[in-house]
């Protein structure tokens, strides 16, 4: 864990301290807190209550209407249904994780997909569905999202990681290739780490961990979070966010923010808000900058070159996403940088046929 000067409580009342002085030092720049990853975090829990503005008119997902109608159940009841069928299996005994195994179970090409923060097995739709072709694809929903188990769990890079490896041991899947999204990025990083042996390539899209930040700037995260700055976000606040992850968003990305706006009227809701905080306090406290020199496996990092969301732009402002690539690749011992022109933070659906191709060009090295 990071040692750091100042140790609060990361899911309690934040400390405003250091957010204080950093406003009065870049007040000019205050507008950027509705962009980079603190915006997805809603970095002062009153966000909620301010009107967002935006130059074109937000994605709906569903109306208030449908909304109103939506029922008092578990997650996993309203979400729509997943485009593979999902299985489900206790690790140990213990944790449950629901994912999907598309392409020849008998291949031993086998591709792992680990999804990001906020995200869950359909952010990977237009991926499986072309690279299941020629290879076994098994995708999860990280414990705390999607349809996987819920509840006050020990959540951080750490837990996911060891998780991971279970499950691959129970389904007797040992040499595996990792393509990961944002915060799973950063798995994969521990997984490639830990495991070397049994993961022979990474693709990181659009992966934190490779930004650098400061001990000042990691406190300034480690101290603003909690769980209400997710719970207390309003509908239009959860449609910007979203909106966010694009350079274009595509009409049929919408469903997933139904799945978003269905999630905050779910009975196990502060749950899955317990699972982001956390999952934000894992990012920040594992420092995986400082762990990329020891990667040995080929690694491949997609950026979109309009993503809002890397570089962070609070702390980061004059960096473009080409910038975070670069000192990726400096640091990583064999890897290649692909940027992608017209692409955001979810850059599989901005532009699958781009970013699956690359995948390909990738593997076949």
């Amino acid at each position: 864990m990071i040692q750091t000067k100042h140790l609060h409580n990361p899911l309690s009342m934040p400390s405003r301290a250091y957010l204080t002085l950093t406003l009065k030092r870049l007040l000019p720049l205050s507008a950027w807190l509705c962009a980079g990853i603190l915006a997805l975090f809603a970095f002062s829990p009153n966000l909620h209550s301010q009107p967002v503005v935006s130059a074109a008119p937000l994605p709906q997902g569903a109306t208030k209407e449908e909304l109103d109608t939506i029922p008092h159940r578990p997650i996993s009841d309203l979400l729509k249904s997943y485009k593979y069928p999902v299985k489900k299996v206790r690790v140990k005994g213990k944790t449950e994780i629901a994912y999907i195994d598309v392409g020849d179970p008998k291949s031993k090409e086998v591709l792992l997909f680990i999804h990001g923060l906020n995200g869950y097995i359909p952010i990977w739709d237009k991926t499986i569905e072309d690279l299941s072709k020629d290879y076994r694809c098994i995708a999860v929903d990280l414990p705390g999202y999607g349809r996987s188990e819920k509840g006050e769990l020990p959540i951080n890079v750490i837990f996911y990681a060891d998780l991971l490896v279970r499950f691959l041991d129970g389904l007797h899947v040992r040499d595996t290739y990792i393509v990961a999204h944002s915060m799973g990025g950063q798995v994969a990083v521990n997984l490639a780490l830990r495991y070397a042996n049994r993961f022979k390539k990474l693709m990181l899209i659009s992966s934190t961990g490779i930004e650098p930040f400061s001990q000042a700037e990691r406190q300034a995260f480690y101290d603003n979070v909690n769980v209400s700055v997710t719970k207390d976000k309003s509908d239009d606040v959860l449609r910007a966010d979203f909106a966010r992850l694009f350079y274009k968003m595509p009409p049929e990305a919408e469903f997933m923010l139904r799945d978003r706006l269905a999630m905050s009227r779910a009975s196990d809701y502060g749950y899955y808000c317990h699972a982001v905080a956390r999952s934000i306090v894992g990012m920040v406290e594992l420092p995986t900058w400082d762990m990329l020199e020891g990667l040995s496996q080929p690694t491949l990092l997609i950026f979109g070159k309009n993503d809002k969301l890397i570089p962070n732009q609070f702390f980061h402002v004059m960096q473009k996403p080409q910038d975070i690539a670069e000192q990726g690749r400096a640091k990583i011992r064999k890897c290649i940088v692909q940027m992608i022109d017209r692409c955001g933070h979810l850059a599989q659906w901005d532009n699958p046929e781009a970013v699956n191709q690359t995948i390909r060009d990738f593997l076949d090295r």
